[in-house]
């Protein structure tokens, strides 16, 4: 990007006005930060608990660390809106763009014994309360079959 100071660069011939200031500015990609015009987009991991149970994560922003909530039941590729923590919007004082967390679900690749029998209890758990997919699945069939054999 370009910026362009009137009147602010070399000095002309004698009599002649000062010529225009030319300043080239080059903004390098962050690590951390992707920007999207006013807005900025990080990534955030959470455990597979905190998707479930919800709870709070500290999130970096361009101002400081804030403290944001997970909601209970979060989902695969959720995104949470930190509203006004963006990048200032070119000659407006107070206008910011957004910063948008994408949550990245961290699933674990090993587990305990007692871990893996936790888990396959949760999931005999969902089986018999009609929840999560097994409960969608057993509707989806079982309305396709009244729909079959009606």
């Amino acid at each position: 990007m370009n910026l362009r100071l009137a009147g602010q660069g070399a000095e002309g011939d004698p009599g002649a006005p000062r010529g225009n200031l030319i300043v080239q500015v080059l903004v390098e990609d962050d690590t951390y930060f992707h920007r999207e015009g006013a807005d900025v987009h990080t990534e955030c991991p959470i455990s597979m608990t905190q998707a479930i149970l919800g709870g709070t994560v500290d999130v970096k922003t361009l101002t400081g660390t804030v403290e944001m909530k997970i909601p209970r039941g979060t989902q695969v590729d959720a995104k949470l809106m930190l509203r006004g923590k963006g990048i200032p919007h070119l000659n407006s004082d107070h206008k910011r763009g957004n910063h948008i967390v994408h949550l990245q679900i961290e699933i674990p690749k090993q587990v305990s014994k007692r871990q893996e029998e936790l888990l396959r209890e949760f999931d005999e758990e969902m089986k018999h309360s009609g929840g999560g997919i097994y409960g969608r699945l057993a509707k989806a069939a079982g309305s396709a079959f009244e729909t079959i054999w009606s």
